[in-house]
């Protein structure tokens, strides 16, 4: 599908949905993974009840609208050439992430499989709640209903150190780069200084 400027009133109104308006005027990528952010935050906050992720799914939200008002703004030689690509790939403008189209798939299918996990845990302190004495349950519930929770923190937590990984290596990289250049910088002047005392002597 060809990227296509439409109807400004319809444009306005998905805008409120976040990624419907890029899907709207052709961009489905990129659309999609706006949608899929929020609503993965909408999800996370529902089934772990997880407050801090409100400011996730308000900032999702915002980013999300004022990033389909923008698109449509642009002129004509600026939104045919904006690119259809994942939304993070938006702010990884140097590649240090460099994230393939499986990783993404596998990472979205985990992330489905721990809200199921999530939604079953739920419905499984209900049935362990009819065969342990409720003296026993009032110290064992909030152990076995932060679980959930502990588990989507690791998995932010693993999220963090990988993102903060790929920005180490951008980082190093261009050091390594200079530090490539510099090297034959150095051995072109010794050779040089070499090839000057041998013309003096001869």
């Amino acid at each position: 599908m060809k990227p296509t400027k439409r109807n400004n009133f319809f444009n306005f109104i998905f805008s409120f949905l976040p990624g419907a308006s890029e899907m709207y005027m052709g961009f489905l990528k990129n659309g999609f993974s706006i949608m899929a952010v929020f609503f993965m935050a909408c999800g996370l906050v529902a089934i772990t009840g997880l407050d801090f992720m409100m400011v996730v799914v308000a900032l999702a939200w915002f980013y999300g609208f004022f990033h389909a008002r923008n698109l449509c703004k642009l002129d004509d030689e600026s939104f045919r050439n904006f690119q259809d690509v994942y939304v993070w790939e938006e702010f990884d403008t140097n590649k240090a992430l460099n994230i393939p189209v499986s990783k993404v798939r596998t990472v979205g299918a985990v992330i489905l499989i721990l809200m199921g996990l999530a939604i079953i845990w739920d419905y499984a302190t209900e049935i362990i709640y009819n065969f342990i004495p409720g003296d026993y349950w009032d110290f064992l519930y909030p152990i076995i209903n932060d679980i959930p929770s502990v588990v989507i923190a690791i998995a932010l937590i693993a999220v963090g150190v990988m993102l903060v990984s790929g920005k180490k290596k951008e980082l190093v990289m261009p050091q390594n780069a200079a530090d490539v250049v510099a090297s034959h910088v150095f051995i072109a002047k010794e050779e040089t200084k070499e090839d000057n005392a041998e013309s003096k002597q001869a």
